[in-house]
């Protein structure tokens, strides 16, 4: 028997399967992680696991269900309405944001990647408000920055900011 799979359950299927393989990833990537001597039993390796249980178990199960017949109704669509493909310029903008990110975390610090990374994906999403959007990523960086290096002690990249931003 050949199971016809529409143009809307192969992206469902894609989209549930790179969530199942992510958990996976990120069990394995858990299972390399180096532990401290003396940890107790919540180790830094406990809610990594839990992320990867999750994941994995959740992409599990809507592969199931696509494979089922159950398809997801987009967001203000009604069951039945037909189906819209996917915005490929919208999702590349969003990539090309994180992207970003990724690359100038350790070069230009995390206030600078996050801010572009926020404005990239407030551009994606529509929104053409430039200097809001800029002032309002660039609020949400440092609040993160500060909240983490002040708050929680846990040392972000600083990266051009170094030693301009209270860390050496």
């Amino acid at each position: 028997m050949i199971l016809k799979i529409s143009k809307q359950a192969k992206g469902e299927l894609v989209f549930a399967s790179s969530l199942f393989l992510l958990g996976i990833f990120v069990a394995w990537d858990t299972s390399r992680m180096d532990i401290p001597q003396g940890s107790s039993i919540v180790s830094p390796q406990t809610f990594p696991y839990m992320v990867a249980a999750f994941t994995s178990l959740v992409g599990f199960v809507l592969i199931l269900d696509v494979l089922r017949g159950r398809l997801g109704t987009p967001e203000g669509d009604e069951p039945g309405d037909p189906f819209v493909g996917a915005n490929f310029k919208t999702m590349a903008i969003i990539a090309a944001a994180i992207g970003l990110h990724v690359i100038l975390l350790e070069i230009a610090g995390y206030v600078i990647a996050a801010t572009v990374c926020f404005f990239g994906v407030s551009y994606g999403f529509g929104s053409r408000k430039y200097l809001k959007d800029f002032g309002i990523s660039l609020a949400f960086a440092l609040i993160v920055y500060f909240s983490f290096t002040k708050g929680l002690n846990i040392n972000l990249p600083s990266g051009f900011f170094k030693g301009v931003l209270g860390n050496g």
